[in-house]
């Protein structure tokens, strides 16, 4: 579930639907009982609920079209498609004693659920979804869920994937207008979803660390260069020759310190005046 994606190039949606289709039966017995898809959220559960609420705002807002967007079509592109195959999947987190351990383990639990859940290649995967929803945080859940992407991203953008986060409280800037807050939900919750060609923004962020987004950079170019357009591709090692430039400069610039602070650091030589002569 990715939100405000730009210049976006989306798989045929008949394509897309019959493979899908052809694919969901399979979800792996791992998943059954522990996730839901967004039909049986809407089917079985009132619409007060957490997870009926969240469904909600997906078709209501990632679904449409925003006069704040900056751009045309839905404020997630994929999403729509996604609700038609029906590959967005959802669970609810209840506990309201939660730490950064457990939530760890969980969203590690659901990222190994996401990759046996079909589809898992072609043209519908990246239309799958899974949302943990977590309604019971309090005050501190936003600040939470932040930490937890912030820490998680890293290895799930390492194995092709991407975590977001979501909250009422979110400040992401939308791509296109920086007034536009795309991540702002109605109840907190972290998406899973594949990595996809316009995830290069979020990718090379200045305010993550060069060694940060060199690896970020280096996950995508693995991941999908040999389908990236060429000018996302040009883009990608655009970054990454700027991301390394600056680890080496960084390295260098430490390595002038140590020095000088190894030379400052030597004793003064002691000079002994000949008064003999």
């Amino acid at each position: 579930m990715s939100a405000d994606h730009d210049s976006l190039q989306l798989p045929d949606p008949d394509a897309a639907m019959m493979a899908a289709r052809a694919q969901l039966v399979s979800a792996g017995p791992a998943a059954r009982g522990q996730l839901l898809r967004a039909s049986d959220v809407v089917r079985e559960q009132p619409a007060h609920a957490p997870l009926p609420v969240t469904v909600a705002w997906v078709r209501e807002f990632l679904a449409r079209p925003h006069p704040e967007l900056g751009r045309s079509g839905p404020v997630c592109p994929f999403t729509p498609l996604a609700l038609d195959l029906d590959t967005i999947w959802l669970s609810e987190v209840a506990d309201a004693e939660l730490d950064m351990g457990r939530i760890g383990e969980l969203v590690a639990h659901y990222r190994d659920l996401f990759l046996e859940l079909e589809p898992r290649s072609g043209g519908a995967a990246i239309n799958k979804a899974i949302l943990l929803v977590f309604p019971n945080l309090g005050s501190d859940g936003a600040a939470l869920i932040d930490a937890i992407q912030a820490a998680q991203k890293g290895g799930f953008v390492e194995q092709g994937l991407m975590l977001g986060e979501f909250h009422a409280h979110n400040l992401s800037p939308g791509l296109r207008n920086p007034q536009f807050l795309p991540l702002r939900s109605p109840v907190p919750m972290l998406a899973i979803r594949h990595m996809v060609e316009s995830d290069l923004p979020f990718l090379r962020r200045d305010s993550d660390p060069a060694d940060v987004r060199a690896a970020f950079l280096r996950s995508y170019l693995r991941r999908l260069g040999p389908n990236l357009r060429r000018n996302n591709f040009e883009q990608a090692i655009e970054a990454l020759v700027q991301a390394e430039l600056e680890q080496r400069l960084a390295a260098a610039a430490d390595d002038g310190a140590r020095r000088s602070d190894t030379r400052s650091a030597r004793p003064a030589r002691t000079t002994v005046a000949d008064d003999a002569g």
